[in-house]
């Protein structure tokens, strides 16, 4: 089943799963992000995929999303995170 972005978004869970292939990307976020200060806003950030695991190395973060259903799957995390 071939869906479009904005099918894509309106199952969380789906977009994650079609997205996992970039997670790779990860190692480079955490290394660009242990050279900086203050807080980082992550403009679209679905379900938290980058901005969960920077929180958990410490990093204060804000997520932003235009899609609730998405900031609603990042909040599952119980982090204490700012999600907009």
């Amino acid at each position: 089943m071939i869906l479009d972005n904005s099918e894509e978004y309106d199952n969380p869970t789906l977009y994650d799963k079609e997205n996992e292939p970039y997670l790779p990307e990860m190692p480079f976020l955490l290394n660009w992000a242990s050279k900086k200060e203050g807080t980082i806003i992550d403009l679209a950030c679905g379900t938290g995929r980058t901005t969960i695991p920077l929180a958990k190395k410490g990093h204060k973060l804000i997520g932003v999303d235009i899609h609730k259903g998405m900031l609603d799957e990042a909040k599952k995390s119980h982090l204490i995170l700012i999600y907009r």
